[in-house]
């Protein structure tokens, strides 16, 4: 015969056998041990959850984002959702415009500062060349870039494909004179089968992505006024 002890928190408790309890404190002891796994998979289901809608930022430290003022959209038919889910087509671009409009841009027909554009899929991985969409990554992955929610980008601009998968939302910003891109957000898992369950998530990723960009362009705007004070 096994005695079981369990010390928790410096408190010894003594947990006896099976074949020592009434029937009672047996159903009572598996219905607690029930609402324990519920609760520690649903706890993990939210973790998982939250991990999986953070943003993935990279952008040119050496771009000026304060000179940028208007944007105008890119189509990228092969990429997006306009085909295949013209509702959400709509609720993604319509987002990021609400977030860029917050950020100042203004949206123009032509001649833009920068060119936005967005890629995504419900029902394959998404495959970006580096020259299918009339811009380059020019020094994407390289010395000079930020990243933010991930250890590197690709590991030079010779790259030919990026990868990523099922569900992924990308949203890519490039320079209209130079033909580079300066910034992309990247959020996983945000466009599952259920469309409420996407609408959802879609704004959600969204506005995360912008939140961070904003951050982490005002922390740059700081660490650039300190090294100018400091070489003064």
């Amino acid at each position: 015969m096994t005695w079981a002890v369990l010390i928790i928190e410096n408190q010894v408790r003594w947990n006896p056998p099976e074949d020592l309890i009434g029937p009672q404190q047996l159903e009572r002891r598996i219905i607690m041990n029930g609402k324990s796994l519920a609760i520690a998979l649903v706890l993990g289901t939210i973790a998982f959850s939250a991990q999986a809608q953070k943003p993935q930022i990279q952008w040119n430290n050496n771009y000026n984002f304060g000179d940028v003022m208007t944007f105008a959209w890119q189509d990228t038919a092969d990429t997006s959702l306009e085909d295949k889910n013209p509702f959400m087509h709509s609720l993604i671009k319509n987002t990021i415009e609400a977030e860029l409009a917050t950020s100042g841009l203004t949206e123009v027909d032509a001649n833009p500062d920068v060119w936005v554009n967005y890629h995504a899929s419900t029902s394959t991985d998404v495959q970006l060349r580096t020259d299918s969409y009339g811009y380059s990554y020019g020094g994407y992955g390289m010395a000079g870039w930020g990243y933010y929610g991930m250890a590197a980008g690709p590991v030079s601009s010779t790259t030919r494909v990026v990868e990523y998968t099922k569900g992924t939302l990308i949203v890519d910003i490039w320079d209209a004179k130079s033909k580079e891109l300066v910034w992309r957000g990247t959020v996983s898992d945000t466009l599952p089968d259920n469309v409420q369950k996407a609408e959802k998530l879609v704004v959600k990723a969204i506005g995360k992505m912008a939140d961070q960009g904003r951050k982490l362009w005002a922390k740059e705007l700081d660490r650039r006024e300190d090294a100018a004070r400091n070489e003064g």
